[in-house]
């Protein structure tokens, strides 16, 4: 075989699943990108058979559109269980609403969910996606790596953003500025008074403050506003669903969905369904996240600072 032959050969094989011609060439510009083959496009209704009686594929893009219909046991929830048992990845694109409604088993199964992505974002999870080796089994190491990346990804992002509105002429600091980490660990904190929403939502406010006299991207951590906007609700007993947190998290759609599913997966997050409606997903605050900020805040009190 000559190298052309084994380079088709190693090229990562895709179906595309999509409810709207518009999704299959989101999908299509995304995969060529990434030089992958596209073995098959479907709609909805015919991705199980062909997923199940097609090319054996390394990748589903599933593509959606408003109108596409969310409910357990439903299309969406097949086309992701059946991905799962063939140990392909499945790259999940659509509207935050329909998001909103995905179930459990679907943000498991999902490597990447993406919302109204630029072409760059969509080729970027698909290149994460296909970047490693398919996974047969459970690896805790790739789960780690696959943190590590988008984490990169973010960052390199923020930066690309930040550098870009900055003027050439901005002085740039030497390089003996860093930050010292202490070497020791302090007592346990104890929660003398459990912070109220008011407090929290008061350094939300400050964070936001921040933005009408610098660039947000200077400041953009979506991982500590998602923390703080949950501590406030479940203080206040609120309901927060996913495209809420989107919004508090003050980064582009598919960042911040790439950041709730990665620390849902680290046990930061809970998703629970909505007990009204079984196809609505609400994120919340872990029992052992919110126990940590309340103690985060307490020692804040305790010092007398000001977080922000």
């Amino acid at each position: 075989m000559n190298s052309a032959g084994f380079e088709a050969l190693m090229r990562p094989r895709a179906v595309i699943v999509s409810d709207t011609p518009i999704g299959v060439d989101d999908a299509q510009r995304a995969l060529r990108a990434c030089d992958c083959e596209i073995v098959s496009q479907v709609g909805l209704a015919e991705a199980v058979v062909a997923l199940r009686d097609g090319p054996m594929p390394d990748l589903v893009v599933l593509s959606l559109s408003d109108a596409a219909q969310v409910h357990p046991a439903g299309p969406i929830d097949l086309v992701s269980g059946l991905a799962s048992s063939l140990h392909c990845r499945l790259v999940l694109s659509a509207p935050m609403g329909v998001i909103d409604t995905l179930s459990a088993d679907v943000w498991r199964a999902s490597e990447a969910l993406l919302s109204d992505p630029t072409d760059v974002d969509f080729a970027a999870a698909i290149a994460v996606a296909i970047g490693g080796p398919r996974q047969q089994l459970h690896d805790v190491a790739r789960d780690m790596e696959s943190a590590r990346l988008q984490r990169l990804a973010d960052e390199v992002g923020r930066i690309a953003r930040t550098l870009a509105s900055l003027s050439v002429s901005t002085p740039i600091p030497g390089d003996n500025v860093g930050d010292v980490r202490p070497s020791f660990l302090g007592e346990p904190v104890l929660i003398e008074v459990e912070p109220s929403a008011s407090e929290v939502r008061a350094v939300i406010r400050m964070r936001r403050l921040r933005e009408r006299f610098f660039d947000r991207d200077l400041f953009a951590d979506p991982a500590w506003d998602m923390l703080l906007d949950l501590m406030a609700a479940r203080i206040e007993r609120v309901q927060v669903a996913v495209s809420s947190l989107c919004i508090a998290a003050s980064v582009p759609p598919t960042t911040a969905l790439r950041w709730i599913k990665t620390m849902t997966d680290s046990g930061l997050f809970d998703r629970i369904a909505d007990p009204d409606d079984g196809r609505r997903i609400f994120i919340r605050l872990s029992d052992a996240a919110a126990d940590k900020l309340a103690r985060y805040f307490s020692a804040l009190r305790t010092a007398n600072e000001v977080v922000i």
